[in-house]
């Protein structure tokens, strides 16, 4: 199911310097991270579970959310992008809830062009940490 609406990678490096590495890819290519939520600090704290690492990042393109907010008010609803990077049987995974994907509910098949620039942005800040050591 989540091949469809997620693009993953496993890397081998821990969570939050896997975090890090990606935050900067994103600021070089004009995202920011509007929230780093520590999901495991938070069910720790709250519940006293232990999920293991596992971090979700809110990012945005302040030129592309104008856009699609220009178009369509209702398009918050599929905004800020979400991406996880958690700790799993060994690796760190980083997925990309799909911009492409995150849209189609919504129906504004006029926002296309745009979801799919952003999502190919997004996955070469991704893709970038894999390749870069």
């Amino acid at each position: 199911m989540t091949e469809n609406i997620a693009y993953t990678i496993s890397l081998s490096e821990p969570v939050q310097t896997t975090v890090e590495r990606l935050t900067e890819e994103l600021k070089k290519l004009g995202f920011g991270v509007l929230s780093n939520i520590d999901v495991q600090r938070i069910l720790k704290e709250k519940i006293g579970a232990d999920v293991g690492d596992y971090v979700i990042l809110d990012v945005c393109s302040p030129k592309h959310a104008k856009q699609a907010l220009d178009a369509h008010r209702e398009v918050g609803l599929a905004l800020p992008c979400k991406i996880c990077v958690y700790s799993e049987k060994g690796a760190t995974k980083i997925s990309l809830y799909r911009p492409t994907e995150a849209l189609k509910p919504l129906g504004f098949s006029d926002l296309d062009t745009l979801a799919n620039e952003v999502e190919l942005s997004l996955r070469t800040a991704v893709d970038a940490i894999s390749t870069k050591r």
